[in-house]
C-alpha cells in the first residue's frame, strides 16, 4: 500500500530534518529531541507490528533461578514505555499523533502505575513470569490494535496527508523553477515574546490572534511589504509548550531582481515585530547565518544547481511538511499550513531550453 513506502519519510536522513548542523555542531533543542523520540517509537511500533515471534519475553532457569530473556525488540519496547507519555503529553498538549505513537499510548495506558519497571532484567522468580506474561499480553494487545481496520484507515489518512503536502510543496518549488531562472530563498522563523501571552488566555483566543497576525502578514507580502518581487511563499503554524506559537515561513524572491537574501530576512522579520505584531513578536533569521549550515538550501539558487535545490526540499521544506507524520496541530484546530497559489504555466517558453538540469533530475 502506498503509506508502506518508508522512502518518503527517510528514516535514517531524518535527523536532519529535525538537527540543524551550525559549525558542524548539532543544535538539538528539547521539543526536536521529543520528536526524534516519537520517530523511534513510530519505527519500533512498526516492527513490531511485521514481527512473526509470538514471544518477545520468555523466562529460563538459571542456577535453580527463574529469570527474564527479551528478545533485542522486547527490550527496545520495555524502554520506550519507560518513558511515558506524560512529557509528549505536557509539550504537545493540543496535537495528533502518528497511528502507531497513539497504539503505543494506548499500552502505556493499559499499565498499572506500579508495574515492576525499575531493574525488570533482573526480577527473578514468580515476579518474573509475572513481568514476561504482562509484557507478551501487551505486545499481544499492540498487535491486535494494529491488524484492525480502523487503525490501517486511520494510518492511511495520515500518511496520505503528510505526503499530499509534500508533494504539493515540492511540485510548488519545481513550479516557480520552471518559471524563473533563479530564486532567492528566505527563511524566517516568526513567534512571540515569553511574556505576551497571558496564561489564563484561553487556547483558542490565542489562536486566533495568532491566525490574524498571520493573515495581516500574508496580505502585506502579497502587497511588497516589506519589499517587493515576492514570487511565493510557503508556511507552517506549530505550537509547541517550550516555544508557544511560531511560524517556519520559507519565501521565494525573485532572484533576477532581488539580491543580499540576509538583508531580506531581516526586514521581513522586523516588519513581523513592529508592524504586524507592535512589538510583541520575534524572529530568527536564518539566512543571517547561511553560511554556517551544513545542507545550504537558502539563498541565491539557479535553476540547474541541483544540489542546492535537492536541499531546499529535501531540508528546508521538508521541515514545513514532514514532520507532521509524527505530531501535528489538531486539525480541529484549523489550517496549519500555507501556501501560496501555484504559477500559471508560460504558453511559450523563451530563451534557451534547460536540458541540463531536466537531464540531471531525470537520472536521481
Amino acid at each position: 500500500m502506498m503509506y508502506e513506502d518508508k522512502d518518503w519519510i527517510d528514516y535514517e536522513g531524518v535527523t536532519g530534518l529535525i538537527v540543524e548542523d551550525l559549525e558542524e555542531i548539532p543544535l538539538l533543542r528539547l521539543e526536536e529531541s521529543l520528536l526524534l523520540d516519537l520517530r523511534r517509537i513510530e519505527k519500533m511500533m512498526r516492527r513490531l507490528e511485521i514481527c512473526k515471534e509470538s514471544n518477545l519475553f520468555t523466562c529460563f532457569i538459571e542456577r535453580g533461578v527463574v529469570r527474564i530473556k527479551a528478545k533485542r525488540l522486547g527490550n527496545d519496547f520495555v524502554l520506550s514505555l519507560l518513558q511515558g507519555v506524560y512529557k509528549f503529553d505536557y509539550h504537545f498538549p493540543v496535537h495528533e499523533v502518528n497511528p502507531y505513537i497513539e497504539v503505543f499510548y494506548k499500552c502505556i495506558k493499559r499499565l498499572d502505575e506500579s508495574f515492576m519497571f525499575d531493574g525488570w532484567e533482573r526480577l527473578i522468580d514468580k515476579d518474573a513470569v509475572v513481568f514476561s506474561d504482562a509484557m507478551n499480553r501487551l505486545v499481544c494487545f499492540a498487535r491486535s490494535e494494529m491488524s484492525g481496520k480502523a487503525f490501517k484507515k486511520l494510518k492511511g489518512r495520515f500518511y496520505k496527508a503528510s505526503k499530499k503536502r509534500s508533494d504539493s510543496l515540492d511540485s510548488y518549488i519545481d513550479a516557480l523553477f520552471d518559471k524563473h531562472s533563479r530564486l532567492l530563498v528566505v527563511r524566517v522563523d516568526l513567534s512571540y515574546r515569553a511574556d505576551f501571552f497571558n496564561k489564563d488566555d484561553r487556547f483558542d483566543e490565542k489562536l486566533a490572534l495568532v491566525k490574524a497576525h498571520w493573515a495581516a502578514m500574508q496580505r502585506d507580502l502579497y502587497k511588497g511589504k516589506p519589499a517587493d518581487s515576492l514570487l511565493g511563499f510557503a508556511c507552517k503554524l506549530e505550537y509547541g509548550q517550550l516555544k508557544g506559537f511560531h511560524l517556519h515561513l520559507l519565501l521565494f524572491y525573485n532572484g533576477s531582481v532581488r539580491r543580499q537574501d540576509g538583508v531580506l530576512g531581516k526586514m521581513v522579520g522586523e516588519h513581523w515585530k513592529y508592524s504586524v505584531t507592535a512589538g510583541a513578536g520575534t524572529y530568527f533569521n536564518c539566512n543571517a547565518v547561511k553560511t554556517k549550515y551544513r545542507h545550504l538550501g537558502i539563498g541565491m539558487i539557479n535553476f540547474d544547481q541541483t544540489g542546492c535545490r535537492d536541499a531546499l526540499k529535501n531540508r528546508v521544506a521538508s521541515y514545513l511538511t514532514k514532520i507532521d507524520y509524527w505530531v501535528r496541530l489538531s486539525p480541529c484546530k484549523g489550517r496549519a499550513f500555507f501556501r501560496g497559489n501555484m504559477p500559471k504555466k508560460n504558453t511559450v517558453k523563451r530563451g534557451r531550453p534547460r536540458k541540463l538540469y531536466r537531464l540531471v533530475a531525470s537520472e536521481l
